[in-house]
């Protein structure tokens, strides 16, 4: 025991005695030293920066790293999620971009090239890029060898390189004789240091003065420790592994934009996903970290330079990697051999040629950058409908919507509905034209005037889905995307659809609730009369109205005509629960009480069209009354949709974690099957009803497409509206809603909305005043039909007759029928269904 006690009690010496021993040593024999002149100083100041640098790496670093991420966690989390970027996929799977910065960030979006303070907080420039689902291991090698080695061992446990810290003074000697001036020279920095600079966008710049380039350092080491630490909590590097594959910067396009990240870089590099690189690949993106690749080609000079960046990325940088790194002979032969078919020459960016065209076409001034750049590629294929993907992933998930999505597939072509986007321009430009004395001097449809910026655009939504919900054909102008609801239904703070709020009021589309209600009392056909308190002296079979005489109109009249007396009294006989129960399950709200607590009867407020919803709700009702018709009632149909397919995030929620935004509805639930004849007859009436060889409707510009009046169609019904104020000329919203099938089994359904929502924007503009742009929207689904059938959505056909041979004669029945029973076919007797045991033909 006694000899243990002194053991520990020589080693307590020794651990005192050592210290002292060595600062003895370097007082007498270095500091203070007269022997050594000069040198001494030289000598103090080397002693003193290694001093430094091990305090730094072994003292600082572990505390500042454990100390700053208590408070500064969150922060970090926050400021790397800005960088998150979502990628884009259209229906045909390819790759069509990201949303741009400012589509795609939580909140203090910053899109300049300078930091700028929002509030109490600082919000640096933004860059994009798609995250990694698992990260490309050979990346992770190439990349820990060229630019931090010692990474997690004993010269860098804490996110500082103890030999990159001590190269700075050798490197400042070096650079000052060089240039033959004072230089402070660099140091290895390590990938947190990296992670650091590029969050908060403090790259070194050629112009760097030395006191700027020390201060950012400073930053770097003060930073390092806390990212570090976040990063490797538990252990666990995939965190680490995740921002070295997500952050750093791997290419730019040529004088623009710059391309973080391996995913976003290797779908322009490469053409293609991460996780389908090659070896050699791998390691030319993490060769090309802190020389990035240079896309697209510029001038001489700059050709120049491109051509040797590239050479030195491919040849030097990712085959040093390919030689040091691989230990099998056979796999590290045929990565250096593709790399040397790699070096021949700089990579163009990779454009699926259907969307290289498309950009060439309909953006000829943005196709060269939008070659090199995902977002301006994005920006220019999906004009619109990126304002209505992100709002509708908001309706879903929020504003946190990064959290749960890393990509998403349209259900849309994208160049076909590029394509009907510039046709909607056209025509839009049209009707501008026509209805220039219609329209307030503040707006105007055409978007041509839109961009001087002198006048403004009414809500302009042209959306056709396919029976499944898809929406297929999506256009609107502006970024607001009212087709998924008024701003004022947005909730401010989680940036939720709050669909209770929504104030916008369908006008007379309303009556597709009517047709239900009515028809599902299965007494009514279309020549049902009913009573007018409003008719004409004569002509109660045309549209006109205001007499202020009682006349019987009949129910297709009043359809067709949009007769809100005769209909609004037949719809309340209809009985006002009935309606009501309708009105809610199409989601639609009741207008609000009056001061005297008196709600309008649910039967006048369908009917007048008092009750709300967006105009995609609008558009669900018009799907809804469509699968009734063509025998897919016992389906739910959703709310229609952008988005074919999510590609989630890792979180184990992602896909339950959405709010139930697009809430379904059985049609059979809301109507009997005894209606359909009523709702089809009331409905196709707008497109369809003459009255003594003239087109009567409130549709007849469309009466072309009545499908009783064309072979390619089996069903079309539509239904128009109009929002006025307490002026009833004083339009606010013309509405168009409707649904059809083609012959081959193809049903869509659509709705047009062109308005405010809340103030008018012309004088007697109604639904059918813009229905040239339905007329548009018909056409291009004709031609989608042809390419999309759907012979599934026919009703079967009849089995045909089986034809019998029989010696039998026929034996004549009673009331000169005659009865005619097959034989028993040769080989044995065979049981026949029931219908086939007997047929029974008329003889007369």
């Amino acid at each position: 025991m006694l000899s243990l006690l002194r053991l520990l009690t020589r080693l307590m010496e020794a651990l005192v005695a050592v210290p002292v021993m060595g600062l003895r040593f370097v007082t007498d024999w270095l500091v203070f030293n007269p022997r050594l002149g000069p040198l001494r100083y030289v000598a103090t100041a080397a002693i003193g920066y290694l001093a430094f640098a091990l305090v730094l790496v072994y003292v600082v670093a572990p505390l500042r790293g454990v100390i700053g991420h208590l408070y500064m966690a969150d922060k970090i989390r926050y400021d790397a999620e800005r960088w998150v970027a979502t990628a884009i996929y259209d229906a045909q799977g390819s790759f069509v971009g990201t949303f741009d910065a400012r589509l795609d960030s939580l909140r203090d979006v910053n899109y300049t090239d300078a930091a700028i303070e929002v509030g109490g907080y600082t919000a640096n420039p933004d860059h994009k890029s798609i995250p990694v689902r698992e990260v490309p291991e050979h990346y992770w090698q190439c990349l820990v060898y060229h630019e931090d080695r010692y990474l997690g061992g004993p010269l860098n446990p804490y996110g500082i390189d103890l030999v990159g810290v001590l190269k700075i003074p050798y490197s400042t000697v070096r650079r000052s004789l060089a240039l033959r001036r004072p230089s402070l020279g660099v140091g290895g920095s390590t990938l947190p240091m990296q992670f650091a600079r590029v969050i908060y966008n403090t790259p070194p710049s050629a112009g760097e003065g030395g006191i700027a380039k020390l201060s950012r350092k400073l930053r770097e080491w003060w930073l390092a420790p806390v990212i570090y630490h976040e990063l490797t909590l538990g252990g666990d590097k995939t965190p680490l592994k995740q921002w070295a594959a997500n952050h750093l910067w791997l290419a730019q396009r040529t004088g623009g934009t710059s391309l973080h990240g391996v995913e976003t870089a290797s779908r322009i590099v490469f053409g293609k996903e991460a996780k389908d690189l090659t070896i050699a690949e791998q390691y030319v993106l993490a060769s090309a970290v802190n020389k990035p690749i240079m896309l697209l080609p510029g001038s001489e000079r700059v050709n120049a330079v491109r051509l040797d960046r590239w050479r030195s990325i491919a040849e030097v940088r990712a085959r040093t990697c390919a030689e040091r790194l691989i230990k099998d002979e056979a796999v590290k032969k045929e990565v250096v051999f593709e790399l040397v078919q790699l070096a021949g020459g700089p990579p163009d960016p990779k454009v699926k040629p259907r969307l290289a065209a498309a950009l060439e076409q309909y953006a000829p001034t943005l196709a060269r950058r939008a070659q090199a750049s995902p977002e301006i590629r994005a920006n220019a294929l999906l004009p619109a409908a990126r304002f209505g993907l992100r709002e509708e992933m908001k309706q879903a998930y929020g504003f946190g919507w990064r959290d749960y999505v890393r990509g998403v597939t349209t259900t849309f072509d994208v160049v076909e509905n590029l394509s009907f986007s510039e046709k909607v321009k056209a025509e839009l430009g049209k009707l501008d034209h026509a209805l220039a004395g219609k329209i307030d001097p503040g707006f105007t449809l055409d978007p041509a005037k839109v961009a001087s910026g002198a006048v403004r655009s009414p809500d302009v939504v042209l959306v056709a889905a396919n029976a499944r919900g898809e929406i297929v054909r999506y256009y609107e102008a502006g970024q607001t995307a009212p087709y998924f609801g008024s701003s004022q239904a947005r909730d401010a703070d989680t940036g939720l659809y709050v669909p209770e709020r929504e104030g916008r009021r369908i006008a007379s589309t309303g009556k597709m609730i009517a047709a239900i209600a009515i028809g599902n009392q299965m007494r009514d056909t279309g020549n049902t009369l009913y009573t007018d308190t409003d008719a004409p002296a004569r002509g109660l079979d045309t549209c006109e109205h205001g007499g202020g005489k009682t006349g019987s109109r009949t129910a297709v009249t009043a359809f067709a005509c949009s007769l809100n007396n005769p209909i609004m009294t037949r719809t309340a006989h209809a009985g006002q629960d009935s309606v009501r129960r309708i009105i809610d399950g199409l989601g639609f709200n009741m207008p609000p009480a009056n001061a005297d607590g008196e709600g309008t009867p649910p039967s006048t407020a369908a009917v007048l069209g008092l009750i709300s919803g967006s105009p995609r709700r609008v558009h669900q009702m018009a799907g809804v009354v469509l699968a009734a018709l063509i025998g897919q009632g016992n389906r739910i149909v959703k709310l229609p949709t952008l988005v074919r397919r999510y590609d989630y995030t890792q979180r184990p929620d992602a896909e339950s974690a959405a709010h139930d935004a697009r809430a379904g509805v059985v049609p059979n639930k809301l109507i009997r099957r005894g209606a359909h004849g009523f709702i089809r007859t009331a409905l196709s009436a707008p497109l369809c009803y003459q009255a003594h060889g003239t087109s009567m409707g409130t549709l007849k510009s469309l009466s072309n497409w009545c499908a009783a009046r064309r072979g390619d169609l089996r069903l079309h019904f539509a239904k128009t509206g109009t929002q006025v104020t307490l002026d009833r000329n004083a339009t606010v919203d013309a509405l168009v809603a409707g649904g059809l099938q083609f012959a081959n089994g193809a049903a869509y359904s659509y709705v047009l909305v062109v308005g405010t929502g809340n103030e008018p924007w012309g004088r007697s503009i109604h639904g059918a005043q813009v229905a040239p742009l339905v007329d548009l929207l018909l056409q291009d689904l004709a031609a989608d039909a042809k390419r999309h059938p759907r012979p599934d959505l026919l009703p079967p056909k009849p089995a045909p007759a089986r034809s019998v041979v029989s010696d039998a004669r026929p034996a004549p029945g009673a009331n000169g029928r005659i009865i005619v029973t097959p034989p028993v076919p040769k080989g044995g007797v065979r049981a026949l269904p029931v219908a086939e045991r007997t047929r029974v033909f008329d003889a007369n």
